[in-house]
């Protein structure tokens, strides 16, 4: 036997499934909804309704309540029996003499219902207005989920340097009589550890500025390749330590574009930052400015262990937790990426990435050149 097809994710368009066995209604039903922008899902029966939402899942069911062979009653307690579609909101259809059914159908877990004959308006705005509080339904639990994302990286991921801050204070205060270059290194470690943590927590504050539209953005013909040669100059340090090597290749003349000179070190920060973080020691990273007729491309390309098709699927998404890892031992919230490309967006600008298992990954950012 083979197995069940998996159903799909609703489209950009809002598909509506219509559950009735007089094929007029449908007819009736199906144009009001095409002709306002959504796209119909036609079936005759409460069974032939079943089976289609095994494969494809509509945002909204308008359900027939009285039909021959399984009701709507009984289709609609089976729809909210099943997890997959038991957060899909049924609107049942019911002639004026089945009204004593209703009852019945809020108590299966209908949201609402409208009588034959159909009104037109009063159609087109239930079901809009039932489309509307699902996606505010669905954006609240994602809220929430990301909420909780958000405590588990506090909880977790500003532990371990906290911990490693403590310790090394510790010991410090224990052992007043330290050797200086010891007490040297120890503090050079407590630094670079709370560097760390100073970088995750802006990442989490931009993530939240980003989210509530609170980052402002004061855009302004900016010479990218004295920004990215200092930047590129302080990321040697850290590369040196890795024994990687950076190699920064830029035209002579200025390369300007039209951003924020302050939000353009952040999204090249975080792109130079992580080349380091994920490129095992002794490789190279390739640190590249280019003007292209009509655009400005910056380019970061590592030797890393690249990214998988699944990675690239979620890359700039929000606390995205990828299979590739730091290869120092240093921290990641998932945030830096999805914060890159939200603000490459609003400066009018488009960010990619190019990778091959295997082959590294090359970043790329580009923007309008400016006039």
């Amino acid at each position: 036997m083979n197995p069940a097809p998996t159903p799909t994710a609703a489209s950009a368009k809002t598909r509506v499934l219509v559950v009735d066995d007089i094929t007029r209604n449908l007819q009736i039903v199906g144009t009001m909804l095409r002709n306002a922008g959504y796209e119909v899902m036609p079936t005759t029966s409460g069974a032939q309704a079943l089976e289609r939402v095994r494969v494809q899942l509509p945002d909204l069911i308008l359900l027939d309540l009285m039909m021959p062979e399984m009701d709507g009653l009984e289709v609609c307690h089976r729809l909210k029996a099943d997890p997959l579609t038991q957060q899909i909101p049924v609107i049942f259809l019911t002639a004026s003499n089945e009204m004593e059914y209703l009852v019945k159908g809020f108590e299966a877990g209908a949201v609402d219902y409208v009588t034959k004959p159909f009104n037109p308006p009063e159609l087109l705005a239930r079901v809009r207005t039932h489309i509307e509080l699902q996606q505010a339904r669905e954006r609240l639990r994602e809220m929430n989920n990301e909420k909780n994302e958000f405590m588990g990286i506090v909880a977790h991921d500003l532990r371990s340097p906290l911990t490693a801050i403590y310790g090394f204070s510790e010991v410090i205060q224990q052992e007043p009589e330290m050797d200086y270059r010891e007490l040297r290194e120890f503090a050079g470690r407590i630094h670079d550890t709370a560097r760390r943590m100073s970088e995750m927590v802006q990442n989490l504050l931009d993530a939240n500025r980003i989210e509530r539209g609170e980052l402002n953005f004061n855009l302004a013909p900016t010479d990218l390749a004295s920004l990215l040669s200092l930047l590129t100059e302080t990321h040697r340090a850290r590369a040196a330590a890795k024994r990687q090597t950076i190699h920064w290749e830029t035209e002579s003349a200025p390369v300007t574009a039209l951003v924020d000179p302050n939000v353009m070190v952040q999204v090249m920060e975080n792109l130079l930052s992580n080349a380091v973080k994920y490129s095992p020691p002794g490789k190279n990273i390739h640190v590249r400015l280019k003007k292209l007729p009509d655009t400005v491309r910056f380019e970061v390309q590592d030797e890393g262990p690249g990214l998988s098709a699944d990675d690239q699927k979620k890359l700039f998404g929000k606390f995205a937790r990828l299979s590739a890892k730091p290869t120092g031992g240093e921290n990641a919230t998932g945030l830096g990426l999805s914060i890159v490309k939200r603000m490459v967006e609003a400066m009018s600008g488009r960010v990619w990435c190019e990778s091959d298992p295997g082959k590294g990954a090359m970043f790329v950012v580009e923007f309008p050149v400016a006039c």
